[in-house]
């Protein structure tokens, strides 16, 4: 699923800085936009992130960002936001 709602748990004690730096709901990044690594080239993440830059500026204001094992996630403070890039992105894969 390109777009989810979805709560973010937080790790042990261990990785208190790290997980810090996760976008949560108290961060106010509740809308995931999720890309899968699979399939696409080095050009095409920097024809996506490109895009989601110049309509969204640098991250920490309307998103931020966090790759996992298996995709990278925007994590956006608006629904609307999250929509757009959706929409976005949607042509590219």
């Amino acid at each position: 699923m390109l777009f989810q709602k979805k709560a973010i748990m937080r790790g042990s004690k261990k990785h208190a800085n790290w997980d810090s730096r996760i976008p949560t709901r108290d961060n106010g990044y509740q809308y995931v936009v999720a890309i899968p690594w699979k399939g696409q080239d080095n050009y095409w993440w920097n024809e996506a992130c490109i895009d989601v830059l110049e309509v969204f500026g640098l991250p920490g204001g309307k998103f931020t960002s966090h790759p996992s094992d298996d995709k990278l996630e925007f994590y956006f403070k608006s629904k609307r936001d999250a929509d757009l890039c959706q929409i976005l992105l949607s042509e590219k894969i």
